[in-house]
Parts: C-alpha cells; structure tokens; sequence
C-alpha cells in the first residue's frame, strides 16, 4: 500500500498510511475536477508529502467511491466503496503495484 509519513488531506478523510476496508465513507465536499468528462465536478487531486491521492464520486452522492493513492517511489493502490447484501459499507481494494516512474 502507498504510505506517507504524515499525510491526511483537508478535504478527505483519507490517510493513505492506514486506509482500509474499514476507513469508512469518505465525502468529497469540494470536488475540482471532471474526470469522466460529463460536465460534473466529480473528483479531487490532493498531494501530501509523499503522496498524491485522486478520489472520485462516481455516483454524484457527495461522497467517495473510488480512491487511489500514489506514493513517490511509484507504488499504488486503488480502492473501491461497496456496500453489501445488509447495508454494511466497506472498501475492496480493487488494484495495487507500480508504476515505472524512472
């Protein structure tokens, strides 16, 4: 997982050194960017001392529903929000590696 050393975004409740199935609902209070070109605010790019974090409110509800952080040392990872059967939320980890960044 992409670690830094003291990061936590102003906007997002999402510290890339401890995120986690359990890290529950991240709200994107102040989205600045339209990553799926459909005229929407829908993501926010936030850089910490060591790592850059990308979130995306893909269901335009306010909140987070893919995360992905990226270290400087080129590793990352990607996260999901789901919520199950009973209405338990959860993120899954749905990719991690790294990137050639030499």
């Amino acid at each position: 997982m992409a670690t830094t050393d003291d990061f936590l975004l102003a906007d997002l409740a999402a510290d890339p050194e401890h995120f986690g199935p359990d890290s529950g609902v991240v709200g994107l209070t102040h989205p600045t960017l339209d990553i799926d070109g459909d005229g929407a605010l829908d993501s926010v790019v936030a850089e910490g001392e060591h790592a850059t974090v990308v979130a995306t409110d893909v269901d335009g509800d306010g909140d987070a529903d893919r995360i992905t952080f990226f270290a400087d040392d080129g590793a990352f990872d990607a996260w999901e929000f789901h919520s199950d059967a009973q209405g338990n939320a959860h993120w899954d980890r749905i990719d991690e590696g790294s990137l050639d960044i030499s």
